[in-house]
């Protein structure tokens, strides 16, 4: 947990914030064998004042510290036993509202994935122009999780107990991995 250990430049590619600095810390606990990390960097609910919120603090620093976390990967030998997964819940609405930020949307959304031995420099389906309607290749959140899931080496189609004899299983019935990302 102690970053600020890690060499001067390294801390300065990272960046010196706090979603940085997890970053570098979820590549040491990597490095330390740790299977799952998160690291958070809140705060894109931005229904109003989106455009100054983005170009001054929040893609600046997001670009920097998860390129770093590529490259350093990299650079160790790690990325292709390490996904990174760069996700929300949902995503904003196409057109920005009459506060000049966006709204939440569940239609469509976007999620970067890569390493971890997932098939890479491919973009899987297609949004229309605006970005509100899919339009080629849905992928569900059931089969996104199965796709995470086989990466973890957990059977996402066991069907687990839960209290009272339930079955429980973590994916919807059916789902299946995404295909184009894994092997």
């Amino acid at each position: 947990f102690k970053v600020n250990k890690e060499p001067k430049d390294m801390l300065d590619m990272y960046g010196n914030d706090g979603f940085a600095r997890g970053c570098l810390m979820a590549r040491r606990l990597v490095e330390a064998g740790v299977p799952f990390i998160e690291v958070d960097f809140g705060g894109w609910d931005n229904h109003a004042n989106i455009f100054p919120t983005f170009q001054n603090d929040k893609l600046p620093k997001l670009d920097k510290a998860i390129s770093s976390l590529v490259t350093d990967l990299d650079q160790r030998g790690m990325l292709q036993d390490t996904a990174i997964i760069w996700m929300g819940e949902f995503s904003r609405t196409p057109n920005i509202n009459g506060g000049a930020g966006r709204d939440h949307w569940a239609r469509s959304w976007s999620v970067v994935v890569g390493g971890g031995g997932l098939k890479g420099g491919q973009v899987v389906g297609r949004t229309d122009a605006s970005g509100g309607t899919v339009e080629d290749h849905p992928v569900s959140a059931a089969d996104f999780l199965a796709t995470i899931c086989q990466l973890l080496g957990i059977d996402w189609q066991k069907n687990n107990e839960g209290p009272g004899g339930r079955t429980v299983r973590i994916t919807n019935k059916g789902a299946q991995p995404i295909k184009e990302l894994v092997s």
